[in-house]
Parts: structure tokens; sequence; C-alpha cells
């Protein structure tokens, strides 16, 4: 009986804990319905978008064009419709490019603002307010309209300019910056003339290139060398003189081709005495070598009135060079004075058949020894100027390869050169293929380079090649009182730049004007200026 009991109080403890458990369980599942309920999803992210407007502070001169103002609209959440985008806040007569209200898909679009020369200067806030159906934002530009400087003014010169055109004077760049060609911001202004020079019409082979500026009292002698109207098709060297690269004098024969086919590329280096030396490639094309000839005043080389023979005797040395006798010389070789010592830069193969610019120094130019590489690559070099910029001497090497584009490269001690450089793109069809260049300097200054060039012909018997120009000057930029920008058509000769005139006749708006670096602003003006009138701008 007892242990009966104990079994049966057991049992009903155990009853009662199950019996406990299944309540509990029934009410966690809940009564009457006997289903399972679930928390909804949480409704799809909003598509929102958001703006931006990059630099969000800006100055400008009244009455000019502002610097790039870009505006970012960046979707959220797969956003990816268009807005647009009102612009406000803008004075009387102000505009932007594009016109407000402008379109915007999700990216950066570029937009310039006209502030007219009545504006008041002072500080003004300009709103971009875009708008998608009911989504909308906004974004605040901050600008800061300055008065213009006064410190670049235009005075009436001498002489008209072509109808339809406003010639502005003296733009010519100033002393050579080494920074300028570091930064690559140069302002290369093309010469309107295309070509600048043409050769003669006075025979069948009229073919002219490898230009050579020396600068001289009042101008420059300008040496090259081609066929220039000749009846055979030989290249000899010509020169002629100039004042200001707009009118030409004295075009003669200085170099005929001789005991050679060819003789071309020329080099010219002038000492103090007066005495000119110059180097050029001579044989038969494309088998050359450099050849020197001497003249102390000019007129008479290697001892007989010009135009001087060339003899196989004028073939130089060059001592240390294993590849002179098998290398092709033409249409590149630079003669240069340095230091009391004559240096002549060269391309030409090594050990690897590898094209190298390679440098060799001699005591006179009959006789060079090599001294190493100077620039590792197989473009030819034409030209070499120094420069003395504050203690720091400054070596400019310009660089061709019958391609639509010359390189330069830069030096601080002549020995070895920086990688090259795009010193500037062909302009036109007609000197796709340039294939050789001068600088021209006065002083201190690097004025521009003249070049050779074709329209990519290569049958010999159809050359075309002509001497164009590119100017480095002063950037302008003319602005009306309705906002339309006019730039420069193109530089006539180193210091002139050409304008379009609108066609009433008349400008009247603002004038900026930067340096040669096209980046630093070196004042500006209200300017009226009248079509087929030449003006000088002077910087205060």
């Amino acid at each position: 009986m007892k242990a009966g009991n104990r079994r049966l109080g057991i049992s009903r403890k155990f009853l009662a804990l199950s019996c406990s458990a299944s309540v509990a369980a029934f009410l966690a599942v809940g009564c009457g319905g006997g289903g399972v309920t679930s928390t909804p999803p949480p409704p799809p992210p909003r598509q929102d978008f958001s703006l931006s407007v990059n630099p969000s502070t800006i100055s400008m001169t009244v009455g000019t064009i502002s610097p790039p103002v870009l505006i970012s609209v960046v979707g959220q959440n797969g956003f990816s419709g268009a807005v647009n985008v009102a612009i406000t806040g803008l004075p009387p007569g102000g505009i932007s490019s594009p016109a407000s209200p402008l379109v915007l898909s999700v990216g950066v679009k570029q937009a310039l603002l006209f502030i007219p020369p009545t504006t008041p200067t002072g500080s003004l806030s300009i709103e971009f307010n875009a708008s998608n159906g009911s989504l909308s934002h906004s974004a605040a530009l901050n600008l800061t309209v300055t008065p213009v400087s006064g410190t670049a003014v235009l005075q009436d010169a001498s002489g008209p300019a072509p109808d339809g055109t406003i010639e502005i004077q003296g733009l010519s760049a100033g002393v050579f910056t080494p920074t300028n060609w570091q930064h690559d911001t140069l302002n290369w202004v093309p010469d309107v003339r295309l070509p600048m020079l043409a050769p003669k019409t006075t025979g069948p082979y009229q073919n002219i290139y490898a230009p050579w500026p020396l600068e001289q009292p009042g101008g420059w002698r300008l040496f090259y060398g081609g066929w220039d109207g000749q009846d055979v098709p030989f290249d000899q060297i010509f020169s002629v003189t100039t004042s200001d690269f707009l009118s030409f004098q004295n075009r003669n024969l200085v170099i005929a081709h001789g005991a050679f086919e060819n003789v071309n590329n020329v080099n010219v280096q002038q000492l103090p005495d007066g005495s000119m030396h110059m180097i050029c490639t001579a044989g038969i094309y494309p088998f050359a070598k450099p050849a020197y000839f001497s003249s102390p005043d000019g007129v008479t080389w290697n001892g007989s009135l010009e135009p001087y023979e060339a003899q196989l005797a004028d073939i130089i040395d060059i001592q240390g060079y294993a590849e002179y006798q098998s290398g092709i010389f033409n249409g590149a070789n630079v003669l240069f004075r340095d230091n009391n010592s004559w240096v002549f830069y060269f391309l030409g193969p090594d050990n690897n058949n590898n094209g190298q610019v390679f440098r060799a120094v001699g005591d006179s130019p009959h006789t060079f020894q090599l001294t190493g590489i100077a620039l590792p690559m197989g473009d030819e070099p034409n030209d070499v100027k120094k420069f003395v910029v504050g203690n720091q001497s400054w070596y400019l090497m310009g660089l061709m390869s019958n391609a639509p584009q010359l390189w330069y490269s830069l030096s601080n001690d002549g020995l070895t050169f920086l990688p090259e450089q795009t010193l500037f793109p062909h302009q036109s069809l007609q000197d796709l293929s340039m294939d050789s260049l001068g600088f021209v300097t006065s002083g201190s200054r690097l004025l521009g380079v003249l070049y050779g060039a074709n329209t990519g012909s290569r049958d010999n018997q159809q050359a075309d090649n002509k001497i164009f120009a590119r100017w480095l000057q002063k950037r302008v930029i003319l602005i009306d009182s309705a906002g339309s920008t006019y730039a420069a058509q193109g530089g006539y000769g180193p210091d002139r730049q050409w304008f379009p005139a609108p066609a009433s006749g008349f400008l009247e708006g603002t004038m900026v004007v930067y340096a040669e670096d096209s980046v630093t602003l070196l004042g500006s003006s209200f300017v009226t200026l009248t079509s087929g009138k030449a003006y000088t701008l002077v910087l205060k």
C-alpha cells in the first residue's frame, strides 16, 4: 500500500506539471485562431537625390564670364531620373550657360555665369534649386564681384587692321619662366598666315622647311633649307631677314649643295665678334653627315662669297661614337655654344640600334668628342636654347619626328634632359606632318616657334613643306555687354593678335589680360573697340 501511494503521488504531480505546460503552450499559440502571425516587411527606402555646387565660393571681375561651376546630382536609393535646376540670384542682365533652368541627369554638368558690367561690385548669393516631382534640393554659390582693375588698357595704334578685325599689339611673351614650361600651361597662338613663309614660285620645286631664326640687331636673319623655287629638287640653305616676321627682305642662297645631293637642317651660332658658325646635314637622303661652315661676317662662308658650294672636306668628325660612320644624321643635329665650348646634340643609334639623343663637345666645330646620352628618346633634336633665371641655368630642347605634334625637354645642366613633353599639336591639314623647328628668341625672352610642315604627302616630287609659326603670347579675352566672348583668331607675328569684330562694327564690353602662362591675371578694363582699327596694350 505505501509503495502504491508513493507511485500515485508522483503520477499526480507529473500530470499537474504536464497540464500546466500544455496550458502555457496553448496560450502561446493563442486562442480561437490557431494560425501564426508575422511582422510585415518595411516599405522600400524612398528614392532621392542630393545637389552640390563646386566650388561653392568664387570671385570674378565684373563684366566677365565666371570660372567653371560644377553642378552635381547624386542619386540615392536607386534614383536615376532627371532634375530641373533653376538658377536664381543673378543680377539684371546676368545669364548662365547653359541657360536656366537646365536639365541634369545624375552626374555632373558645367555651368558658366556672366555678370554684366553694370552690376554693382560686392557679394552675391546664387541659388541652384533642383526639383523632380515632389523632390527638391538646393545649393548656394557665394560669388564676389570685383571691379575691373584698370591696369590693362588699350591705346590707339598707327595703321589699320583688316576689315572685320580688331588688332591688339604689345602681346609678346615676357622673360623665360621655367615654371610655365614645367606646368605646360603656355598660351601658343597660331599665326593667322598659313603658312607664315611660303616658298618662292620661280621654279617647279617649291619646298622649304628647317627654319633657324638667328637674332640680330633690330630683328632676325632666318636661315632655312629646301628647294625654294629652284629648277632642280636639291636641298640647299637660304636666308631672309626680317624685323617683325611680317615682312621679309634679302632672300638669298647661302650654301649650295655642291658635292652633295642635299644640304639641309641648318643650325647657326653667332659669337660676340660677329662670326657665324653653321652645321647642316649633307649627303644623299636619308644618308647624311653633319657638315660645318663658318663666316666672319655672314656673307663669306668657308672663304667664299655666298653661295658657298659644300665640299666633302666640310664633314665633321665625332670621336668616341662607334656608330658614326653607319649612323643616319638627317634632320637631327644641333650646334650649341656653351661655357666657351662647342656642344653638338644629335640623334643616333646606340649599340642595340635604339635611337638616342647624344651629346658631344669640342674646342672646334670640326671635331667633337662623345660625352654620353643626353635624352634616351627616339625623337630628333632641332634646337637648344639656354636661359639663366636667377642663378639657375635652364636648357630647352625642341624635337620633332614628322608627326602631328612637336616636343620639348628641359635640363638644368645641358648634360641630361628630362622626359619629353608635348610642345603643341598641328593646327590644320596644311601642317599635319611637322618636320623641323627653331625657337624665336629676343634676349631673355622666347617669343615663339617656327616650324616646317606639310600635308603628310611623302611623294618627293610633290613635297609641299612650308614654314609655319606659333607665337607665345599673352592671353586676351574680350566679352561684350551681352556676354558674348571674342577669342583671338590668331597671332600676326610675335607681338599682335587679331580678333573678330561684331557685325555691328563695334565691341563694347570688358577686356581681361593674362600672362603667357594663360592663368596669371595681369589686368582688366572696360573697352570700346572699332572694327578695322589697331590698338596697343599698355599694362600699368
